[in-house]
């Protein structure tokens, strides 16, 4: 898996519009917009990004979670 690094993430900021950019095929993204909560508090989110990483846990098995990626705000609502 690719190592991830700052320019996808600024790329795909929905609020840069940045030209020419894809999604590399190793990350899902969510376009529809939505709520997400934090300690009781929501957020509206105009785009999401999963994007996949891999760690070796204390038994020595590889293991893949993911890191979300939520676009807030930018003056959208």
């Amino acid at each position: 898996m690719p190592a991830l690094n700052t320019n996808l993430i600024n790329q795909a900021n929905p609020y840069t519009h940045a030209p020419n950019f894809v999604d590399p095929p190793f990350v899902e993204k969510q376009l529809d917009a939505g709520m997400w909560n934090f300690k009781g508090v929501p957020h509206f989110i105009e785009k999401a990004l999963k994007v996949p990483y891999t760690y070796v846990d204390a038994d020595g098995v590889h293991v893949t979670e993911y890191l979300l990626i939520g676009f807030a705000g930018g003056g959208a609502y």
